[in-house]
């Protein structure tokens, strides 16, 4: 409770806040190491004002086919799909998604960044969000295996990339996609999944619909 009236009190001074780009601003690490983050942050207008659907308690099972179920599409034309997270990737977010979103609050949303090595001088990045908001699971992918040189030691790349996972690097044409595509809905607050440059992408799950699904599925119960 206490933590939650700290937030609270947080996320209001927040909205007094006048800037060129929407702040972001980190409450809480939920996994943090050299390679890999996840943390909660503060935002100003929680959707719309709204505010989010946090907490919320998923399975890590649950958790995992969700973001298996998530595609990207480069570029404008092309319509060949690739997982948005690796197998790998999946069984290394998917329990600290989880426990994220379990202590999240109405104004926060669950963050990620990671690095992989891409020969000496440089690496590929990754990055973005996931909220629940209006009943559905909002997926947020600002940076896709992004190529970026390695400066550990400047601390404005520090600042723009890993503590601000929410902004991209370069911009990327494409989109994302979940599959099976009956899940897949719009979000009232706009098109999904754009195509234009300069946004990141965003896919909404309808959530209740994907998780009275899963007692169907082998292993599932």
């Amino acid at each position: 409770m206490k933590r939650n009236v700290v937030v609270a009190v947080f996320a209001s001074l927040m909205l007094s806040l006048v800037a060129c780009s929407t702040p972001q601003f980190q409450t809480l690490k939920i996994f943090d190491s050299p390679g890999r983050v996840v943390a909660l942050r503060a935002m100003p207008d929680a959707y719309g004002g709204k505010g989010y659907d946090h907490p919320v308690s998923l399975t890590t099972e649950a958790m995992s086919r969700l973001l298996q179920g998530i595609r990207v599409q480069r570029g404008l034309l092309s319509s060949t799909q690739h997982a948005a997270l690796s197998e790998t990737e999946i069984r290394l977010f998917a329990p600290h998604f989880v426990k994220a979103l379990e202590q999240a609050t109405k104004e926060e949303i669950v963050t990620f960044f990671e690095t992989a090595e891409f020969g000496e001088d440089h690496q590929l990045t990754t990055s973005g969000g996931l909220f629940v908001a209006g009943g559905n699971l909002h997926f947020v992918l600002s940076n896709f295996s992004v190529k970026t040189p390695i400066w550990q030691d400047v601390e404005e790349y520090e600042t723009s990339v890993r503590n601000r996972p929410l902004e991209q690097v370069e911009a990327q044409p494409g989109r994302l996609v979940f599959v099976p595509r009956e899940f897949m809905v719009t979000s009232p607050d706009g098109e999904i999944g754009s195509m234009l440059k300069g946004k990141p992408w965003q896919v909404a799950i309808g959530l209740k619909d994907f998780l009275s699904t899963q007692d169907q599925v082998p292993g599932n119960k």
